[in-house]
């Protein structure tokens, strides 16, 4: 099972590596899709912290809106999502709305060098490989951006990168509004 995850894992560097800069319109090429409500949670999920060696457990995330991005120093995509999902950051803090970078690098060592040049600084988590990741969010295409509701249920996934995030937003604003 290790070995056909690792192929999956493995197949998306092609897939990052060809992707097209994004366009200069507003018109998106990611894949957007909108999940069953109840169908994947995260509340029982723990990554690796970085840089500090510690564990994540968005458990502790219950009644916040999560937005979990997975990235990889390979992916060039990522280069250009990560400033937006920082400013996504900055945009929602006040309102609750917490966001994670999840690295997939097995390397660890590139992690400082990519978030430096990306001039990023949101909290990062550690899925070496991605298998976590793929297991429990299905994880397929890098980037991936996962938007989460109060309960911890995957309410939205975007797939790509077609240079902007304005259906993530659109979602956490469909949550915000939600009642408690």
């Amino acid at each position: 099972m290790r070995r056909l995850v690792r192929l999956s894992v493995v197949a998306l560097v092609p897939a990052c590596a060809a992707t097209a800069p994004a366009p200069a319109s507003t018109a998106t090429q990611a894949l957007a899709t909108p999940v069953i409500a109840g169908a994947t949670t995260i509340s029982d999920l723990s990554l690796a912290t970085y840089p500090d060696a510690g564990t994540h457990d968005f458990s502790a995330d219950q009644g916040q809106i999560v937005v979990l991005d997975a990235w990889a120093t390979w992916c060039g995509p990522c280069t250009r999502s990560l400033p937006l999902l920082q400013a996504l950051r900055r945009d929602y803090a006040a309102r609750g709305v917490r966001v994670y970078a999840v690295s997939v690098d097995e390397d660890r060592a590139q992690i400082p060098r990519f978030l430096a040049s990306a001039s990023v600084d949101l909290p990062v988590l550690l899925d070496p490989g991605g298998y976590v990741l793929e297991e429990k969010l299905k994880l397929k295409l890098m980037p991936t951006t996962w938007v989460v509701d109060r309960a911890g249920q995957v309410r939205f996934t975007q797939e790509m990168f077609g240079g902007n995030l304005d259906d993530v937003r659109a979602q956490v604003d469909v949550l915000l509004r939600e009642a408690r």
